[in-house]
C-alpha cells in the first residue's frame, strides 16, 4: 500500500465547544454495457489474480471529482473578510488575547455513493512558534454543522459544530520548526501533514445522508500557554489561496493547498489515457490543456456524469516548474505505467508523450513534481515518441517509431538515472538500438529481460555493459494481403502489456488486430484457422520478416496464441492502440483508431473527404463473461493508449 494511504496521525473523537446525481452510477456494478457479444462457449472466465493493483485515489482541485470551495480564517478581534488570504490560522500567538479559527469545505457530491475507504485532510503546516517545536500540540478538525460564507463569516456569527478528530503535530525537525518546502517533491516536504477524517467523508457521502456537508473546522487550545511545556498550539496552514515566490518562500505550490484525498471504490482499478482534448472551463485550471486522465473502472456507465476522478500534466501547477520539460507541443501523453519502485521509496507513474518529447517518473499518487524527467524531442525533430519504461536501477528505456520519410528512424534509447536528475536534465542516450517501427517496451524481472514490439517483430533484449543488447528476435504474424497472399503485409505492432496472471504471456496489439506471446514457446497454444482474422495460420506457421523471408528457427504456433479466455470477443477490431487486462477483475481493455470505426474522424481540408484518426473518444472492455462494451466520458476525447493501473511489471 502506498504511504500516502497510511494514517499518519493519532485519532480520538473530539466533543466541541461553541452529489446525488452519480449515486447510482457509482454504486452500481458494471454490469450493464452498451454493445453485447455472446461469451465464448466452453472456455471459463479468467480468474482473479493478486498483481498490486490500486483503487482510484482522487484529490480536490480544479477540474477534479472533488473541489476545493472555500476557506477562511476568523479572529475574535476584527470582523474583516480573510477568503482571500495566503494563510490559515488556529490557536492564539499571545496567551489567549488574539484568537483564531479556520475553516475548509470541499465539494464531495460526486463521491456520494461511492465505497469510501479512507479519506485525508492534506495539509502543509508552514509554521509553529519555537516553543512548541518537537512538542506536536494538538489540533482539531470539527465537522462544521451549519452553514456558512467565507466572504461573511466571523466570531459573532460563526457556525456551530459537531464531532470532531484530534490530530498531533507541528512542523519538525531536530533543530528548530522550519518547515523546508522541497521544490521538486513537494509530498517530501516536512510540511505536510494529513488528518484522517474518513468517517465525515463516509457520512457526507452516504446516499439519502442526514449529515450536510458544511465543511470543517480547524481550532485548538485558546488560552495560556502550558504550564509545564510551555506549548502555545497556534499553527500557520496554506490556504487555498497559493502565493507568488516573491511573497512567501513556503505557500507558493498548489500541492501545498488544504486538499481532501480520497481513496475510493477499493477493486475498482483505474484506467490510465492520454486525451489531446483539452476542454475549455469557465473557471479554474487550466482554461484548457491536454492532460493525463484517470478513470474509475467501477461502472464506466457512469462516465459522462462522474469523467475522469483526477487529471495530470507536466506543468508548474503540479510542481514540474521547469517549462523547458514539458515544451510547447504537449499531447496528453502516449505511454503510461505505474510501477513500483524501491528505487523511488513507492509507486510512481512512467509518462510519455509523443508530441511533446516529454519522459518523466512521477511520484504515485501525488502525482506532484517528479523524480526523474527528460525531453527527448530537440528543436527540428519528429515527435516519434511512443513508449517508455523504467528499470530497477532508476534508468529509462524508451521507444521512437521513427517517420515514413526515413528522417528519423525507429529505435530504443537508453536514459541513465542520472540524466534525468531534476535540475540538469541530459536527452543524449547513453546506447541505442535500431529497431523499425519500435512502439512500446517492457522489462521482466524475473529473466532481467526488456521486450520491446515494433512494426515487423518483438524482440527480446539485455542491457549489457551498459549498453541495449539483442537476444531474440520474434517475428510478427503477417496480415492477409490479397495483393501477395503467401508473403502477406506487415503487422505493425502497437502495444505490449503483461498478462496479468500468466509471467509467460505478452498482449501484443496491431494492426491486424490482439493476439498473446509465449515467451517459453513451451506449447503449441495457436488455435486459429486459415479465416480472415489475425493472426492466421498460414502466417504464423510461416512467419516472414520485414522482406518477406521466411524465419526457420521459430515455430509460430508455439509463441503466437489464440487458446486465452474470450479471444472471439477481445480480437475482433483492427488497428489495436492498447491492449491490457485487470487482474483484480480479469477485465480486458483495449482502444483502437486509423481504419477501426471507432477512431476520431476529421474532415481533409484539401478534398473534403472524412478521415479517421490515430486516436478515439472510446475505451472498450470485455467482462469475463465475454460481454464488451464501448465507454466515453465525452464525444470529443482523444485517446490513444488506455492502460491499468497496476504497478506490477509482470
Amino acid at each position: 500500500m502506498s504511504r500516502f494511504l497510511v494514517t499518519i496521525v493519532r485519532r480520538k473523537i473530539l466533543t466541541a465547544s461553541g452529489g446525488l446525481v452519480l449515486a447510482a452510477a457509482l454504486m452500481a456494478p458494471n454490469a450493464a454495457v452498451q454493445q453485447d457479444h455472446a461469451a465464448q462457449p466452453g472456455v471459463a472466465p479468467a480468474a482473479a489474480v493478486t498483481a498490486d493493483a490500486v483503487s482510484p485515489f482522487g484529490q480536490s482541485g480544479p477540474r477534479n471529482l472533488i473541489k476545493r470551495l472555500q476557506d477562511t480564517y476568523i479572529s475574535n478581534t476584527d470582523d474583516a473578510d480573510h477568503s482571500q488570504g495566503r494563510l490559515l490560522h488556529i490557536g492564539t500567538p499571545d496567551g489567549g488575547t488574539t484568537k483564531y479559527r479556520s475553516f475548509l469545505r470541499f465539494d464531495v457530491s460526486r463521491l456520494t455513493g461511492a465505497r469510501i475507504k479512507k479519506a485525508s485532510l492534506r495539509l502543509y503546516n508552514s509554521f509553529v512558534p519555537a516553543a512548541d517545536c518537537g512538542k506536536n500540540p494538538w489540533l482539531g478538525a470539527y465537522r462544521v454543522a451549519e452553514p456558512w460564507d467565507e466572504h461573511t463569516i466571523n466570531w459573532a456569527n460563526q457556525p456551530a459544530v459537531g464531532e470532531g478528530v484530534a490530530a498531533y503535530f507541528g512542523v519538525g525537525h531536530p533543530t528548530g520548526c522550519e518547515d523546508q518546502p522541497n521544490k521538486y517533491l513537494p509530498d517530501e516536504s516536512l510540511g505536510i501533514q494529513r488528518i484522517d477524517i474518513t468517517d465525515m467523508v463516509k457520512a457526507w457521502t452516504t446516499p439519502g445522508t442526514a449529515t450536510p456537508n458544511y465543511g470543517i473546522r480547524l481550532s485548538t487550545q485558546e488560552g495560556a500557554p502550558h504550564p509545564t511545556t510551555g506549548a502555545t498550539w497556534y499553527k500557520d496552514f496554506c490556504s487555498m489561496n497559493p502565493t507568488t515566490p516573491d511573497s512567501d518562500r513556503a505557500c507558493t505550490k498548489a500541492y501545498f493547498t488544504p486538499t481532501l484525498e480520497v481513496e475510493f471504490n477499493s477493486g475498482a482499478t483505474p484506467l490510465i489515457t492520454g486525451n489531446e482534448y483539452g476542454p475549455p472551463y469557465a473557471d479554474g485550471y487550466p482554461a484548457a490543456e491536454e492532460a493525463l486522465e484517470f478513470l474509475d473502472s467501477n461502472n464506466p456507465l457512469a462516465w459522462p456524469q462522474s469523467k475522469p476522478y483526477q487529471r495530470w500534466l507536466p506543468d508548474a501547477y503540479h510542481a514540474v516548474e521547469d517549462a523547458s520539460l514539458k515544451g510547447a507541443l504537449w499531447k496528453g501523453g502516449t505511454s503510461h505505467k505505474l510501477r513500483s519502485s524501491s528505487l523511488y521509496g513507492g509507486q510512481v507513474l512512467v509518462a510519455a508523450d509523443g508530441g511533446s518529447g516529454f519522459i518523466g517518473v512521477i511520484p504515485y499518487p501525488s502525482l506532484a513534481g517528479y523524480h526523474w524527467a527528460i525531453n527527448v524531442r530537440d528543436t527540428g525533430e519528429a515527435g516519434d515518441l511512443h513508449g517508455a519504461e523504467l528499470l530497477p536501477d532508476g534508468s529509462v528505456v524508451a521507444a521512437f517509431a521513427g517517420t515514413p520519410d526515413g528522417k528519423s528512424k525507429g529505435r530504443l534509447e537508453l536514459y541513465t538515472k542520472k540524466q534525468g536528475a531534476p535540475g540538469a536534465w541530459n536527452n543524449t542516450a547513453v546506447s541505442t538500438y535500431f529497431f523499425d517501427g519500435a512502439h512500446e517496451v517492457l522489462y521482466d524481472p524475473s529473466s532481467g529481460d526488456l521486450w520491446a514490439v515494433g512494426g515487423h517483430a518483438l524482440q527480446r533484449l539485455r542491457i549489457v555493459d551498459g549498453k541495449l543488447t539483442h537476444q531474440a528476435t520474434f517475428y510478427l504474424p503477417r496480415q492477409m494481403d490479397t495483393r501477395d497472399p503467401e508473403k502477406g503485409a506487415a503487422a505493425w505492432g502497437h502495444d505490449l502489456a503483461p498478462v496479468y496472471g500468466n509471467p509467460d504471456r505478452l498482449w501484443v496489439a496491431g494492426n491486424g488486430g490482439v493476439t498473446q506471446f509465449s515467451k517459453s514457446g513451451a506449447a503449441v497454444c495457436y488455435q486459429g484457422t486459415v479465416s480472415q482474422k489475425w493472426p492466421v495460420r498460414q502466417h504464423v506457421e510461416t512467419l516472414r520478416n520485414e522482406f518477406g523471408q521466411v524465419d526457420t528457427q521459430v515455430d509460430g504456433t508455439r509463441h503466437w496464441c489464440t487458446d486465452y479466455p474470450n479471444e472471439n470477443v477481445i480480437n475482433t477490431r483492427t488497428f489495436v492502440k492498447s491492449i491490457g487486462n485487470d487482474p483484480v477483475t480479469g477485465k480486458v481493455a483495449t482502444t483502437c483508431a486509423d481504419e477501426c470505426p471507432l477512431a476520431n474522424t476529421h474532415i481533409d481540408p484539401e478534398n473534403g473527404e472524412l478521415k479517421r484518426d490515430y486516436h478515439t473518444p472510446l475505451i472498450e472492455i470485455v467482462q469475463p463473461n465475454g460481454t464488451r462494451g464501448a465507454y466515453q466520458w465525452s464525444d470529443n476525447s482523444k485517446h490513444y493508449r488506455a492502460t491499468w493501473a497496476v504497478p506490477a511489471y509482470q
